[in-house]
């Protein structure tokens, strides 16, 4: 099953909370397979939840 980015994304904060604290926003976009334009975009989003 294909995730989309935004569900990468919280996958990704769920399971490595600390990792996502200390690495660059870029790397973690790089990481996850998508722009940090669009990392930027669902950090926003996910903030105003």
């Amino acid at each position: 099953i294909s995730l989309n980015a935004e569900e990468k994304y919280i996958r990704f904060i769920e399971k490595q909370p600390q990792i996502a604290l200390r690495v660059p926003q870029h790397m973690i976009a790089s990481y996850l397979g998508m722009t940090p334009e669009t990392l930027s975009r669902i950090r926003k989003q996910s903030a105003k939840k």
